[in-house]
């Protein structure tokens, strides 16, 4: 049989960045010949397979800083992504590329095997204008909220197809002139083979209470709001906090942590393997989730609902869309106090706990990989078929 053949673009690392290796591994299973272009990190080969993926890594790192060097590396990745995407296109066809954010102009990487006859698809993991109007606190008539949302608009425009993360998002989407049959909203979740309650190893035992939080160290994380409010809970609570993850704010937290008093109550990871992080976050007795943005995917949430460790969270719309008051303990975003408080509760009911974060498993099934990897396979399939041929 013929197998298609697709490739991923992300401004990201892999295998390391587990939501891209499940895209692509989901894709080879499904009978694709996948590639995937991505950063490459230290150590890391340009190129090799992975579990059936090609990857090609490109000479780019990620960066944090000023606007001057966010422009330089997307703009880095942008043209080299291009390049190696068109090679790799004429020596052997793609039937579908796909682009994930960000930056939303990523979809124009792909524009070279778009002309030729293959489906484009651009992946939108954030509402990028929302996004930045928020953390910089202004509103979405500033100039350049406005620009961010023309290059939105301008990217899904050039995509045949537009995938995003979550109901929210797909319908700021179409009330901002994307044709709503273009739109198709697949729940970032993690893979059940990784992430399932049959890595749980402990409950709270009413000792030490263990609370975990993972991903890329930035400030819209809330981990500020979690070191304040350890410092609030005091002595009287035995509390261990573990950072899983790296990021430009990191030195910040380890002062701040410093500061307040709790650096012995708080632990950094770092990255970890892939098996380590799923050590920690099933030893968990608390997953915290202290976003405080809007519009951002509920993917962390998942991952422990997923494992079954029961989730304390911010209080915002874009996670009360899955999850109710009787599934996941939320507190008042960015509010310390109000965190401490919840912390104590959990502390003090640790039944009550483990009843939310079994509710919120049985919810989870409605959300569950197995259900959203028929909605992005459905999207592959449809844009296959719309070309009319499948490319080898």
């Amino acid at each position: 049989m013929t197998r298609k053949r697709c490739c991923i673009i992300r401004r990201s690392y892999y295998p390391a960045e587990s939501h891209l290796r499940r895209n692509a591994e989901t894709l080879v299973e499904a009978g694709y010949d996948v590639d995937v272009v991505c950063l490459r990190g230290p150590g890391e080969p340009a190129r090799e397979v992975v579990d059936g993926v090609a990857v090609y890594r490109l000479p780019v790192r990620a960066r944090r800083g000023g606007l001057p060097l966010y422009l330089a590396e997307y703009g880095g990745f942008f043209l080299l992504a291009a390049a190696t995407v068109a090679w790799l296109h004429l020596r052997h066809p793609y039937a579908v590329v796909e682009a994930d954010s960000m930056p939303d102009a990523l979809a124009f990487a792909g524009l070279v095997p778009r002309l030729a006859g293959a489906r484009l698809i651009l992946y939108l993991f954030e509402s990028m204008p929302e996004l930045w109007a928020q953390k910089q606190g202004v509103p979405m008539t500033h100039w350049m909220a406005r620009l961010l949302r023309w290059q939105e608009r301008a990217s899904c425009a050039a995509a045949d197809a537009v995938i995003c993360c979550h109901e929210m998002a797909r319908n700021v989407l179409v009330q901002h002139s994307v044709p709503e049959h273009k739109v198709t909203a697949v729940l970032n979740v993690p893979d059940e083979r990784m992430f399932h309650r049959g890595l749980r190893t402990r409950e709270h035992s009413g000792h030490v209470l263990r609370l975990v939080q993972h991903g890329t160290i930035t400030e819209n994380y809330g981990i500020q709001v979690v070191l304040e409010a350890l410092r609030r809970l005091g002595p009287r609570h035995r509390v261990h906090f573990d950072i899983v993850g790296q990021g430009e704010y990191r030195p910040a937290l380890e002062a701040l942590a410093r500061r307040l008093g709790v650096e012995e109550q708080v632990e950094f990871h770092g990255f970890v393997t892939r098996e380590r992080l799923l050590e920690l976050l099933a030893q968990a007795d608390i997953g915290l989730v202290p976003m405080l943005f809007e519009y951002q995917s509920p993917n962390k949430m998942f991952e422990f609902v997923a494992l079954g460790v029961p989730v304390i969270a911010s209080d915002r719309q874009t996670f009360r869309q899955h999850f109710g008051d009787d599934e996941v303990l939320y507190f008042r975003t960015g509010d310390a106090a109000d965190l401490a408080r919840a912390i104590a509760w959990a502390i003090g009911h640790p039944p009550e706990m483990r009843e939310r974060a079994e509710r919120a498993w049985e919810r989870y099934q409605e959300y569950r990989w197995q259900v959203m990897k028929e909605r992005y396979l459905g999207v592959y399939d449809l844009l296959v078929g719309q070309a009319g041929r499948q490319v080898a």
